[in-house]
């Protein structure tokens, strides 16, 4: 699109926006621009894409503010936030993304032009979002909520820089509201199309819904078609959601939908009296609907509290909970055979567990049906469960996430006395102790990272630091093991108690290789291809040793002092660093003191020292010039002369009143017990490049072999195969593939549909051989003919606290196809039991009249020889202890 770049600020706009609508009217569709992947969502929640007109707009933006203010705004490229010197040459002073700096402007022109832009691009993308839901076209719809999105977000970064001038901040403020609402209301009616289309179209079906059809659905094969292309739906419309929307708000959009779309369901299910053949399409609809819910719920929580339904902070997970413990409740009383329902109510209601009120500390109860492999003891608190099932919730909600949970991702690693991350080691145990012939693998400093020397990925907002790349070659095509054991052992030492390190990272190098310490030796100084490990642990002392390297280039160039001088300028500069040394380090160093072989002899015999020694090291390697390698080599020999031993002593017990405070345990507060722990720490880490891109290929690797780790920890369903490997993790930073449509249409996870109806065939006792009889009895309703995929034990969901009432339990019960069925379709057994139970219930109050009576009148009726005496002590009792025990009415039956 051929736009005007130079000229007036409005006139641009206005002719950028008739282009953006001329393009749209003549295309049908907005033209985008990507975003670069490291600033997608966020605490801002910026969007994958915007309209080409959104971005143009902000570029100008930028220009406008450099001319007003004299420095950039750090919204484009945050290493050039700050005042930019003038020149005598205005060309060639350029700001943020390149933008030359041209020409002069006031604040108050710079907010007025904001303001004044930003109406006229609210109005423009007003037109094409109602353009948009007139045709139903999501492209257009999630394209025009990026731009507002963005909009939104720039406005508030300047806002940020106007605070200190109210008059100017106030203007700003009306329009980022606008746009704050605009992102909102775009939202809400992207929800509302889907709602929609999922309630007019998805899950209505005549042939599914006819409930008094006295033909069984599809010969009782198979469950209805509108829970199979719900789930089918609300599967693709996630992915488009994850690929398109803002994170936050697509996780919004998509809860609003289930809980939407379950509000339809559960009313359809509870006040639907299905016929005698239709009653197993109810049963396996509600099992289905039970199951995709619980594929898809992960997706919407925050943590696995949530998950489990022990926590109320969100409503609408609360209400997907509630409406799903309805469809359970369904489940039971209308799934449950008649002879087990006389078993567990025969003695009264009083030891009943159903009625006993809900314990919203324990899982909820249709999430133990769905998942009976993560919880073996049902009502179990999330921190008594065993290691596995309670990192698999854990895990299974961080990898359902559209972005990355940084605060959950070290929660996951170091839960249960960092399981995963012994997992992990205890896999790649060679790559942790092994010293590699090449250059360890690079972790992106923080002054490659200022210099912006990181390859850029062409988005938006990208600043070429490395946010959206994993620090790989790009000739790797998959992460090598030993970046992840980098990443990882980075991770732990930065956020581990000294107590983690010598329980997990040290017995992991011990198993690793017989000589692990052996890069720990005075000798190893000048070798820099280290162990992954050891390159983790030095990484965090690189910023802090960069005033050392400049004092001592300084020194040795300007003063032209003597290479031992040198040293001992070094010694004084690492005596005074000692307080500012990172406290992983320090950790980590007395940990690796206990645990080094008796053979390797570390600079000082410290091995802090030698870690600093070594880091010092590659610093002034990186340095250019033939001062900086002398200066190197020196380091070498540090400790092998006597003069310099008073100053190493003197680090070293410097260094040891530091590490004693650094490594007490006692305040450590771990990641389970306090929810905000993960945040504290999870920002440390993040504070650095390195720890940002370690953060990032874990999450890389979690995505792809998370299923991996299930099987590791034991927590996969019994029905799948745990893999001896994890697979290829991409180098690129990417979601995994998705499975395919017919593997997505017929299976629920990796369970097929319709588990509980196979197998499962409606059997009405009359019209059967006395000698069939006899087998069928004991199931009057429903007979699993054959061992399905997916057993239900009904006794024990019959003991599972539910908060019913009698009146509630009636309700279910009363729309039995046994209650409500005409009395031709009745043997007359049922009809006299019917009749009997209606009519004493009216005469008589008292329990023991009733029973008595109903049992003298039983004798009354001609029954079959061997149905007597299974009525009088199963179906009699059990009918006499549920009519008469809710004051609901009974159902309509006439005596024959």
């Amino acid at each position: 699109m051929e736009i005007m770049e130079e000229g007036n600020l409005m006139d641009r706009v206005r002719i950028l926006l008739q282009r953006d609508l001329g393009y749209y009217q003549a295309h049908q569709t907005v033209l985008q621009e990507n975003l670069c992947p490291g600033v997608v969502g966020g605490l801002l929640d910026f969007p994958h894409y915007a309209s080409f007109a959104a971005v143009k707009l902000v570029l100008w933006w930028e220009e406008e503010y450099v001319a007003a203010f004299h420095w950039a705004s750090g919204l484009l490229d945050c290493a050039n936030a700050g005042p930019l010197e003038q020149t005598e040459s205005q060309e060639t002073n350029r700001g943020c993304g390149g933008i030359a700096v041209t020409k002069t402007s006031e604040p108050t022109e710079f907010v007025s032009l904001v303001t004044d832009s930003s109406s006229q691009l609210l109005e423009h993308l007003h037109t094409l979002s109602q353009e948009a839901l007139d045709h139903a076209d999501l492209t257009v719809l999630t394209g025009t909520l990026g731009a507002a999105a963005l909009i939104k977000n720039c406005l508030w970064c300047y806002n940020e820089k106007l605070k200190n001038k109210e008059q100017l901040e106030a203007k700003q403020n009306v329009v980022y509201r606008q746009f704050h609402e605009m992102a909102e209301a775009l939202a809400e009616r992207l929800l509302d199309l889907h709602c929609r289309l999922l309630s007019l179209y998805v899950l209505q079906d005549a042939d599914c819904l006819n409930w008094e059809d006295p033909h069984p659905f599809f010969e009782g094969e198979r469950g209805s078609f509108v829970i199979q292309m719900w789930w089918l739906y609300m599967q693709g419309t996630k992915e488009d959601l994850w690929n398109t929307v803002p994170p936050k708000m697509a996780q919004r959009v998509l809860a609003g939908m289930l809980n939407e779309s379950l509000t339809i369901l559960a009313v359809r299910y509870n006040e639907a009296l299905p016929s005698r053949e239709r009653s197993p399409l109810l049963l396996t609809d509600i099992s289905n609907l039970l199951l995709c819910v619980r594929q898809i719920l992960p997706a919407i929580c925050n943590d696995a509290k949530e998950l489990m339904g022990c926590t109320h902070r969100n409503k609408v997970l609360r209400d997907i909970h509630a409406k799903c413990h309805e469809l359970l409740v369904c489940l039971i009383l209308r799934g449950s055979p008649l002879s087990t329902l006389y078993k567990v109510f025969r003695r009264g209601m009083s030891g009943v567990a159903v009625f006993s009120p809900l314990n919203s500390s324990v899982p909820a109860p249709w999430l133990v049906l769905t998942s009976p492999h993560l919880f073996p003891v049902p009502q179990t608190n999330i921190s008594d469960l065993p290691d596995g099932p309670a990192i698999a919730l854990e895990l299974s909600v961080l990898v359902a996430q559209p972005q990355a949970s940084w605060p959950l991702l070290l929660k996951v690693l170091t839960m249960r006395h960092c399981r995963i991350i012994r997992v992990i080691l205890r896999h790649f145990k060679k790559q942790c102790g092994e010293v590699v012939l090449r250059p360890a693998c690079p972790i992106v400093s923080d002054a490659q990272q200022q210099k912006g020397d990181l390859e850029q990925c062409g988005g938006f907002l990208c600043c070429g630091k490395g946010e959206c790349s994993l620090g790989v070659s790009p000739s790797e095509q998959h992460l090598p093991p030993s970046k992840i054991v980098l990443s990882l052992i980075y991770i732990m030492t930065m956020v581990g108690t000294q107590h983690d390190l010598a329980h997990v990272l040290i017995p992991a190098l011990e198993k690793s290789s017989n000589t692990w310490g052996s890069c720990l030796d005075r000798r190893q100084v000048w070798n820099q291809s280290r162990p992954p490990w050891l390159e983790a642990v030095i990484s965090p002392l690189e910023p802090v040793l960069m005033p050392v390297v400049e004092t001592l280039l300084s020194v040795a160039t300007v003063r032209g002092c003597s290479i031992d001088e040198a040293m001992d300028v070094a010694m004084d500069c690492l005596i005074q660093l000692t307080d500012c040394l990172p406290t992983s380090v320090l950790r980590t160093a007395v940990v690796l003191e206990d645990a080094i072989p008796a053979d390797v002899h570390p600079v000082g015999s410290s091995v802090l020292l030698q870690l600093v020694v070594a880091a010092l090291y590659s610093q002034l390697q990186g340095a250019a010039g033939n001062t900086a390698t002398a200066l190197a080599e020196a380091l070498c020999s540090l400790d092998h002369s006597d003069c310099h031993n008073s100053k190493i002593e003197a680090f070293i017990h410097a260094a040891l009143e530091c590490a004693q405070t650094s490594s007490k345990d006692e305040n450590y507060v771990s990641t389970e017990a306090v929810p905000y722990t993960a945040e504290l720490l999870v920002s440390n880490v993040l504070l650095s490049a390195a720890g940002r891109q370690a953060l990032k290929v874990m999450w890389q690797f979690l995505q792809h072999s998370w299923q991996w780790l299930l099987g590791q920890l034991e927590a996969l369903e019994p029905s799948e195969v745990a893999s001896p490997a994890p697979p290829p993790v991409p180098a690129t930073a990417s979601r995994p593939a998705r499975s395919k449509l017919l593997h997505t249409m017929f299976h629920v996870g990796h369970k097929h549909f319709d588990q509980y109806g196979k197998g499962f065939k409606y059997i009405f006792c009359t019209g059967i051989c006395l000698s069939t009889r006899r087998l069928l009895l004991k199931q009057v309703v429903f007979i699993q003919l054959l061992a399905g995929t997916w057993e239900l034990d009904w006794n024990k969901l019959l003991q599972t606290p539910l908060s019913l009432t009698p009146e509630h339990l009636w309700k279910q019960l009363s729309s039995r196809s046994e209650f409500h069925e005409a009395p031709s379709l009745l043997s007359g057994c049922t009809v006299t039991i019917l009749a009997f139970s209606r009519s004493y219930r009216e005469e008589f109050t008292t329990d023991s009249m009733l029973f008595d009576d109903l049992r003298c009148n039983m004798s009354k009726v001609v029954f079959p020889e061997d149905y007597y005496v299974f009525l009088e002590d199963r179906i009699y009792s059990f009918l006499y202890q549920v009519l008469h025990v809710t004051d609901a009415p009974l159902p309509s039956v006439e005596h024959c």
